[in-house]
């Protein structure tokens, strides 16, 4: 239900005699206290999708250096994570797939170059 629907109800209560001005106005605070935190958990989500799409793409740079990659890959997986369950939920499935593509890249060219820096001074 939507805070106009809440609303409106708590109206209908008071004219009808059903609560008081004051219980109106205790439960008006807390329906528009609970819609301001609703909107601020959603716009940290969002952030956080929109966090690990940006992680994604710098992957695609950072698995060349793989001490920056793996770090870098495994931020942008946690945040992609934490970002699934927000408006941005396109931009967090492919900051996520980035970065789950990248992390691999990266430990692949991070145990291609301890083979070949054994093979070379061995």
């Amino acid at each position: 239900m939507g805070v106009v629907e809440d609303l409106e109800k708590l109206k209908q209560l008071k004219d009808t005699g059903a609560i008081t001005e004051a219980e109106f106005q205790n439960e008006k605070q807390k329906v528009l206290n609970d819609s301001l935190n609703n909107k601020n958990s959603t716009d940290k989500k969002s952030t956080l999708g929109l966090i690990g799409f940006i992680l994604g793409l710098v992957s695609i740079i950072a698995w060349y250096i793989p001490l920056i990659g793996v770090p870098v890959t495994i931020c942008g997986i946690i945040f992609s994570g934490l970002g699934l369950k927000s408006n941005n939920r396109g931009k967090s499935i492919a900051g996520l797939t980035l970065s789950i593509i990248f992390l691999v890249v990266s430990l692949i060219n991070s145990a291609l170059g301890v083979i070949l820096y054994s093979n070379l001074y061995y």
